[in-house]
This record gives structure tokens, sequence and C-alpha cells, in this order.
């Protein structure tokens, strides 16, 4: 219990960018196992929040089917309606099935769901871990090539701390806020300074080491994007 108190102790001193945290991380007994249990704690919390707001959000939901009958009253007095009956029967009879099937589809797409929410309990941990790895695999071989002292389980154990700003993400409860790219913006600088600190890096390389995996990653995407582009032209010129 003192550890799991410990090392939420640290994620807190980490969002408030104090170099402390981020030494005392790089000189635990185990760093990886104690960011895993960070990681853990923030991204159940994470998802338990938003299981709360998506029942907030499905509680304060009008009713659809009142609202898809209010809007199909008024229907007929709107311009084309007219213009829509001297088609017929079968043209009434065709806009009823495209509106029906309209209000069956599409409030799908937009509406909460409390099941993916729930499991969001099991595949937010699972998220953050698996790009806390890799982002902190990348990192550490980019610092270990501009000159930083640290192994990889310090290298692990400090990049974890960067997820400690995904806390702020409980603001998401209030109504109309958005915090995702402060999130994002805030965990990039816990990063950098926590390989700053445990590779013993300037200012400068410790950006780079933070800003490299980021640009290996778009590279990455936009080079699959192109190979895809032309395997998809290649196998429609064939068709053709």
């Amino acid at each position: 219990m003192n550890s799991l108190v410990s090392t939420l102790r640290l994620g807190w001193q980490a969002l408030l960018f104090k170099e402390d945290a981020y030494e005392e991380m790089r000189r635990s007994a185990n760093p990886v196992a104690r960011g895993l249990i960070l990681i853990l704690v923030v991204g159940v919390v994470i998802a338990l929040l938003g299981l709360v707001g998506t029942a907030l959000e499905l509680a304060s939901t009008p009713d659809l089917g009142q609202i898809r009958d209010i809007i199909r009253e008024y229907i007929p007095k709107m311009p084309f309606w007219s213009a829509l009956e001297q088609g017929g029967p079968q043209a009434l009879q065709a806009f009823e099935e495209w509106y029906n099937r309209g209000w069956e589809f599409f409030p799908q797409m937009f509406s909460a769901s409390m099941g993916s929410a729930a499991l969001g309990i099991l595949t937010t941990p699972l998220f953050l871990i698996l790009r806390w790895l890799i982002f902190g695999l990348l990192a550490h071989l980019f610092a270990r090539w501009l000159g930083g002292k640290a192994n990889l389980g310090e290298t692990l154990g400090v990049t974890a701390l960067a997820v400690a700003p995904q806390a702020i993400n409980v603001l998401s409860l209030l109504p109309y806020v958005e915090v995702g790219s402060v999130v994002s913006i805030w965990g990039i600088l816990c990063a950098y300074l926590g390989l700053k600190t445990a590779h013993k890096l300037s200012w400068g390389r410790a950006m780079w080491a933070t800003l490299l995996p980021f640009i290996l990653f778009a590279v990455g995407v936009f080079l699959l994007s192109c190979f895809s582009s032309i395997v998809i032209a290649a196998v429609i010129g064939g068709q053709s």
C-alpha cells in the first residue's frame, strides 16, 4: 500500500514538473514495475470517469423517438413536401422508409454506449501501456544515440510518469470542457523532463529524444498511406 501511495505521489509531482520525482523514479529498485502500476491506476480511473460521464450523458439525453415524431409532424409543412406529393404514393413510401432508416442508423453513430464505456476499463489501461512501451523504447534508443546515460528500465520508469497529465481528464465530466490537446502537450513536456533528467541530456538533445519518436511515427504513417495508395491504384488499374 505504501508503495502504491508513493508511486501516485511521484505521478502528482511529475504532473507539476518537479525534477526530483523523475530522479526518484530513475533511482527506484524497479522503475518499470512502478511505472506500470501508475499507468494501470490512471487508466482504470480514467475509464471509470468515462463510465460515469457516459451514464450522465445518457440520463440527460432526450427521447430520440419523441424528437423523430416531432420532426416528422412538421415535415409536411416544408416547401419540398408538395413536390414530393406529386411523385405519388411510391415517392411518399420511399421517403418514409428513408426517414425511419435514418433514425435507426445515425443516432447509433453519435450516441454514447454504456457497453463501450464499460469495456474501456480494460482497453484504456492496455492502450496506455502499449503507447508507453512503444514510446519508451524509441525514446530510449534516440536518447542513447544522443549521448544519454540511463538504461532501458530507467527510461521506461521516467516516461511512465508522462501518463500523469491524463488525470486532467477528470475535467471532461464538466459540460462543454475539452482537455484532449492540453493533456497531450502536458504529457510530452513530462516525457521531455523525464528523459532530460534520467539521461543527463542538454535541453536540446532531450527535446530531440522526445520528438523523434513522434516524427518517426508520422513518417511511418505517411509512407504506409503512400504504399496503400499505390497498391490500390495498381489493383484498380489491373481490373480496368
